[in-house]
């Protein structure tokens, strides 16, 4: 599949993880009320909470492998089951320690909860990060289409008062697992002898390998969750919800920026396996869509306050200060995405690119402390642009510096047999399943 349709598959995947929530939001709003909407909406974010425990980051670290490993199919058979049976074994501890928690330390009751659980068995049985290692999103999406679609129609038939919170909950949870049985004939040809392999000691390996994906997970939920909170503490509720509106402009520019890396992480871990060089030559022509993060941070500037006053009325114009601040951010996370979670993640500096996400968020933190003596209302968002910048500086230097080494590395092993076939040599790799049923 070609760089341009790994990119299409992935934009109507994300499209409809963010469009299918939105439709239903204001109907379930008008059904179930305000109290059961708010039980709705808390079982939810519970269940992502849990999903996320369980995903564990093997959407960042098994993805890169996969991509790497695309044309041993037995070894992508152990390395499926491998994660299919550690996230297993995250999910019973997560599931046993909500159990113990749901009634009194968590507000909702356990049919609930094991309601929203539904999204982390998902997980575990619809193996997204294979189809995006192995370069077929476009399985994946029609999978999440299909079941987005369902979901929405069950929803609407069967929900109709608010008496049913357990039931909304449960459509909504169970779109992953709908996505997996839709994957299940793709994922057949790969088989599942792979679960031969599978012990503690694998499951063990595999928690080890993981965990600085799970570190970035962690930092970026951090990174999301906590400038609300520190607003609010600095300056009160009123900046908090006007910085809440100022921030969704920079949620909408993540999703461009999750799919640069789904795009463009499996094909370059594959060349930073087989062909180095080729892969470091890949991202710098790919710095190109720095222009749209260009754009997007022109926007924010001078599109974003008028949007603001159109949508939300002049008493949300406490908004325009935070959006103009933070407009820098989308070209500042763009560059990063190329140097630090593409380039680093992929070459060998997977130590390093943990530090500097952990440094990053301690960076945030303590500008935040400092600046808020100086400029309370903004000082989280000239934090976050801080932290941007320091990973910047320090990615940027690792690519130009590690990139050259490769470069010239390739040079001078020109002649040199790899033992890997060349990239112009490969498989198309829309041909694929059938290296997997041969």
């Amino acid at each position: 599949m070609t760089l341009s349709k790994q990119a299409a598959s992935l934009a109507v995947l994300h499209v409809a993880d963010v469009l299918q929530p939105l439709i239903i939001l204001p109907y379930a709003g008008r059904v179930l009320g305000p109290l059961s909407f708010g039980r709705y909406a808390y079982a939810l974010a519970i269940g992502q909470l849990a999903t996320v425990v369980v995903a564990y980051g093997f959407h960042w670290t098994a993805q890169r492998r996969v991509a790497s490993l695309r044309y041993e199919p037995a070894a992508i058979a152990s390395l499926v089951a491998q994660v299919m049976a550690t996230k297993s074994v995250l999910f019973v501890a997560v599931c046993l320690v909500g159990l113990v928690l749901a009634g009194d330390v968590l507000a909702l009751s356990r049919p609930t909860f094991l309601c929203a659980m539904l999204s982390a068995v998902g997980s575990i049985i619809f193996p997204a990060w294979l189809f995006v290692g192995l370069e077929r999103a476009w399985q994946a999406a029609v999978a999440v289409v299909v079941a987005r679609v369902l979901a929405l129609v069950c929803f609407v038939a069967m929900v109709a008062s608010p008496d049913q919170v357990a039931l909304a909950v449960a459509i909504q949870s169970a779109v992953p697992i709908v996505s997996g049985v839709i994957c299940l004939p793709f994922i057949l040809p790969i088989g599942f002898g792979g679960f031969r392999s599978v012990t503690l000691s694998t499951i063990g390996m595999q928690l080890r390998n993981g965990w600085r994906g799970c570190l970035f997970i962690a930092v970026e939920t951090a990174l999301v969750t906590l400038p609300v909170a520190l607003v609010q503490h600095f300056e009160g509720y009123i900046a908090a919800g006007q910085y809440s509106v100022a921030e969704k402009f920079l949620v909408a520019a993540r999703v461009y920026f999750k799919l640069l890396m789904d795009t463009f992480i499996p094909r370059v871990s594959y060349y930073a396996h087989v062909d180095p060089a080729a892969g470091v030559r890949l991202i710098r022509r790919s710095l190109f869509t720095v222009a749209a993060g260009t754009a997007m941070s022109i926007g924010m500037f001078f599109v974003a306050p008028y949007i603001i006053l159109i949508l939300f009325g002049d008493e949300f114009s406490g908004a325009t200060p935070f959006v103009r601040a933070m407009a820098i951010i989308p070209l500042l996370m763009n560059i990063n995405t190329f140097t630090s979670n593409i380039f680093m993640f992929c070459y060998g500096y997977e130590n390093e690119w943990s530090a500097l996400n952990a440094s990053g968020l301690l960076v945030f933190l303590v500008a935040a402390y400092f600046l808020s003596f100086v400029m309370a209302e903004q000082a989280v968002v000239y934090a976050m642009v801080a932290k941007e910048v320091i990973v910047l500086v320090v990615s940027a230097g690792f690519f130009l510096i590690g990139g050259a080494a490769v470069l010239r590395t390739a040079a001078c092993d020109a002649g040199r047999v790899r033992g890997y076939p060349p990239p112009s040599q490969s498989a198309p790799l829309e041909h694929e399943a059938d290296r997997f049923r041969s």
